[in-house]
């Protein structure tokens, strides 16, 4: 690295070719751009004035024999949710009453679904760095009481999922995997999905592969997809209230995130929100994941069934899940590749042989609020986490669990860009940022030292 000198401080040369990109074009490109496309709209727009009234179940069929053939699973079923796909697969394989051990760093809801099917979670503690659920604690925690362990690959990083299924096969205990960041991805070359005992995706439209809601769940027990398909049967509430709703938070967020309006608008407002800490303005640009209503059995509003249209949006967008974790995958490259020697922070495995495709390139960092402060400063515009450690959610208090690996999750994690839209010249700006952070604020007292050092030898 080269350094100048001005009349204050020595600073690295790439800092300022950085200050003066940022005086050239201020606002960088969103933090996320949904995988949705004119089609996707065009294709509610049919369901909505005609679809929804016939009964067409042949896009559905054909949608999930292209599952099955890309899992080599027996079995893909469609369902309304992701969610309520774990519900239905941990209620196939438990009997009420029975424990499900999880991991706590993960949509409540999907520790609501547990309790849906009559399961009583118990919380495992995650592995930091991965921020996945650790195989040594599933290990510790599993009980004669327990009915099946459900794993979660977050990220798009695989967890230890033959690992688990070790233990879990020395108990005769079902596994699930829940998988709805991590469609493409596979661990010891096997889709994750494939390696329990049933896995769960999801089609939300922040997925890699979005049909504005639903999911799949993917197993080649025949019992299991035998009870699913029974319990489906029953669902009749109607599915267009929550598609509709989809669809209009995604249509807002597609046009906020139009290049144009969001130079202009959006990403000035965000950031101003941010470094004035305006509550009004950052909870509309903070993430906020569904939540059921309390209640003590699944609500009737999961209790929808997968639609034809959504069916053929998923056709349609397989072809271009491989590519898209390839540049995906690229950008993470960058991202450890200009990162790693910076020893406080928390970086993912690098990999590339497809167990880590990163929806997003997760990082944590003590003084997280700090530094995103000062990307936001920058001209960046960066997320922090948004999943709890639901083993200390008062809505939880029966189970609470010390969790410490989750707890330090929560509060130290980040996401950087990776979606394929994003660009190899917004990533080493977010490099860039980062390490202009450590070289100003991190590493101070220790220029200060080199300096008085200096000073004395001569």
């Amino acid at each position: 690295m080269f350094f100048v000198i001005d009349h204050k401080r020595i600073i690295p040369l790439d800092t300022m070719v950085l200050n003066k990109s940022n005086m050239l074009s201020f606002a960088p490109a969103p933090r996320n751009r949904l995988y949705t496309n004119l089609n996707s709209y065009f294709q509610y727009l049919g369901y909505l004035f005609a679809g929804q009234f016939k009964q067409d179940c042949q896009a559905i069929e054909q949608f999930e024999k292209a599952l099955c053939d890309r899992f080599n699973a027996q079995y893909a079923i469609c369902v309304y949710q992701c969610r309520v796909g774990i519900y239905l697969a941990v209620k196939s394989l438990i009997q009420p009453g029975q424990e499900v051990i999880l991991s706590p760093y993960t949509l409540t809801d999907v520790v609501n679904m547990v309790i849906f099917a009559g399961g009583q979670p118990v919380f495992a503690d995650v592995d930091q760095q991965t921020c996945n659920i650790s195989a040594a604690e599933v290990e510790r925690l599993i009980s004669p009481k327990t009915g099946a362990v459900l794993i979660t690959h977050l990220h798009g990083l695989a967890a230890e999922a033959h690992q688990i299924k070790a233990i879990c096969d020395r108990g005769k205990i079902p596994m699930i995997e829940d998988c709805a960041q991590a469609f493409g991805v596979k661990e010891q070359s096997q889709p994750v999905g494939t390696i329990g005992d049933a896995g769960i995706f999801s089609f939300e439209m922040h997925k890699n592969l979005p049909t504005w809601l639903g999911g799949a769940v993917v197993t080649s027990r025949r019992d299991v997809a035998e009870e699913v398909q029974a319990a489906l049967e029953e669902f009749s509430y109607p599915p267009l209230p929550g598609i509709t709703q989809k669809v209009k938070k995604g249509l807002l967020h597609d046009i906020a995130t139009l290049p144009v309006l969001f130079q202009l608008l959006t990403y000035p407002l965000v950031r101003f929100g941010y470094l004035n800490e305006i509550e009004s303005v950052n909870r509309m640009a903070r993430r906020k994941p569904q939540l059921s209503e309390a209640a003590k059995e699944l609500p009737d509003v999961y209790k929808s069934r997968y639609t034809s249209f959504q069916a053929r949006l998923g056709l349609l967008q397989l072809e271009r899940i491989d590519p898209d974790i390839q540049i995906r995958i690229e950008y993470a490259q960058h991202y450890y590749k200009g990162l790693k020697d910076l020893d406080s922070l928390i970086l993912p495995p690098m990999h590339s042989d497809g167990s880590n495709t990163y929806l997003w390139f997760p990082i944590q960092y003590e003084k997280r609020d700090q530094l995103l402060k000062f990307m936001f400063q920058k001209g960046r515009d960066i997320a922090p986490g948004h999943f709890v450690n639901s083993a200390r959610e008062y809505r939880h208090r029966g189970y609470f669990r010390g969790c410490p690996n989750a707890t330090k999750v929560e509060q130290q994690l980040f996401y950087l860009p990776t979606y394929p839209g994003y660009s190899i010249r917004e990533v080493k700006r977010n490099v860039q940022a980062i390490r202009e952070y450590f070289y100003l604020y991190e590493n101070a007292s220790k220029r200060i030292k080199e300096k008085v050092l200096l000073k004395r030898k001569f």
